[in-house]
């Protein structure tokens, strides 16, 4: 008997196979990064379909394959390409961390500051009216957090009240302006480390 795991999910995008599958990429609370299969997915009448869309929050129910992960069920919280559709600023930036999640994590290995971040980073963003200046506050906040989760930035002092909660404020977006130049400089010798 096959075990089944639920756990809560964001889908950072999917590719199709054969005629109506899909491989889902996940990055799940419990497990991490996840690379499941969906079957007969993009058909019309599939329950799967609408819950599994790119950039969607929700739940997932997953059983270990021989070979892949197989989604058995899911439920959408939201989507943010639905939410953002009209907000191309905000859709942009949610990408832009979300492509750079998916190049930089590898296998299944649980980060749970790293998920509770983003989803944090997604729900002020989600519900709040965000100028220009703040949204790249909140983009190198959010970048700066992906990268000490995943061990390549080390946790100094300046960046400590930045980094030891996973909320996301009007408060810490200013204090993230006034380090703006530093976090700058930590992300860009991070991702030169990393060789993307």
């Amino acid at each position: 008997m096959h075990t089944l795991y639920t756990t809560e999910c964001i889908v950072l995008g999917s590719s199709n196979f054969s005629e109506a599958n899909k491989y889902i990429y996940l990055f799940t609370k419990d497990i991490g990064l996840v690379r499941a299969m969906a079957r007969s997915v993009r058909e019309e009448k599939s329950k799967l379909r609408f819950n599994l869309q790119d950039f969607s929050r929700g739940y997932v129910t997953l059983v270990r394959g021989r070979e892949v992960w197989r989604i058995t069920g899911a439920l959408e919280k939201y989507s943010v390409y639905e939410e953002f559709k009209y907000n191309k600023e905000k859709l942009f930036i949610i990408a832009r961390i979300l492509n750079l999640l998916q190049r930089l994590i590898h296998g299944e290995e649980k980060n749970e500051y790293l998920f509770v971040s983003l989803v944090h980073g997604f729900d002020f963003i989600r519900l709040n009216a965000i100028e220009k200046e703040n949204a790249k506050n909140f983009e190198y906040l959010s970048v700066l957090r992906l990268l000490y989760s995943l061990g390549y930035i080390a946790k100094k002092e300046e960046f400590s009240e930045l980094l030891e909660l996973t909320e996301i404020d009007e408060e810490l977006l200013k204090k993230t302006e006034s380090k703006r130049k530093q976090i700058l400089f930590a992300i860009n010798g991070a991702l030169k480390e990393t060789h993307l």
